[in-house]
């Protein structure tokens, strides 16, 4: 067993930690007939894989569900007994704002993490390294990102280097050929970004200019007012990779 697998298999499951799995959305892009997180890959669905990582950390996982995707995840979700793993409705696909926020109305735990449902290949260490970067610091919020190609997301730092905000490409007119990219899981203080996230909704000011979502990054340069956000660089190129298309499976 390498050092890595061991130093996981010895990693105390966190009380005070719950995993957000925002799992309500179209996946238009996917080109499938069923939603792109019950696409079978290595003998497991996508969110199965997403869903495993969540329990080595903690066994307390909230999932984001649309009404369509409902009866599929209840059939999955039996396959883990012994976790507190629940379902909670998305009625209109609204964002990831909104998703999140949904979510955070039922987290009981001091800490949130909210991880993508499609970042199947985000390492385990990188996961780890995050919570315990998180802690050290005392961040508000702490997320991972890696310097990548075409990023799908944008983070700009100020004149220390410090975050200043981060920004969807697809949502800036002007191509980005080099940055970097976040990889789709955050961790942060439940209470606070709670507060902050509704208050946001409720002013509007957090919606995409394209898609007129609820957006959750946007909201990251309105948080940095009330406490420090910091990043880690996460493992490798890998962990940025969320599966949008068939073609990013790897």
């Amino acid at each position: 067993m390498d050092k890595q697998r061991l130093y996981l298999k010895i990693i105390k499951v966190n009380k005070d930690l719950t995993f957000i799995i925002p799992a309500a959305g179209k996946s238009s892009r996917f080109e499938s007939k069923k939603n792109k997180i019950f696409f079978i890959y290595k003998k497991k669905f996508l969110i199965e894989h997403v869903i495993e990582k969540c329990l080595i950390f903690s066994n307390d996982i909230i999932i984001i569900s649309s009404p369509k995707n409902l009866y599929d995840l209840k059939k999955i979700i039996k396959g883990y007994k012994n976790n507190n793993i629940k379902i909670l409705i998305q009625r209109k696909p609204k964002g990831m704002g909104d998703a999140i926020n949904i979510a955070l109305q039922k987290v009981n735990t001091k800490y949130s993490a909210a991880i993508w449902a499609d970042q199947i290949y985000l390492n385990k260490m990188t996961i780890l390294k995050t919570i315990n970067f998180f802690k050290k610091t005392k961040s508000l919020l702490t997320f991972p990102v890696f310097v990548r190609k075409n990023p799908y997301t944008l983070v700009l730092r100020d004149k220390l280097k410090k975050f200043d905000n981060i920004l969807q490409t697809k949502e800036i007119n002007y191509k980005i050929k080099k940055g970097e990219s976040d990889c789709g899981f955050f961790v942060f203080k439940t209470n606070l970004i709670r507060k902050y996230l509704e208050l946001l909704i409720k002013q509007k000011i957090i919606l995409t200019i394209k898609s007129n979502e609820i957006d959750f990054l946007s909201s990251f340069k309105f948080f940095k007012k009330n406490g420090q956000i910091t990043t880690l660089k996460a493992g490798s190129l890998k962990d940025t990779i969320g599966i949008n298309r068939k073609k990013d499976l790897i």
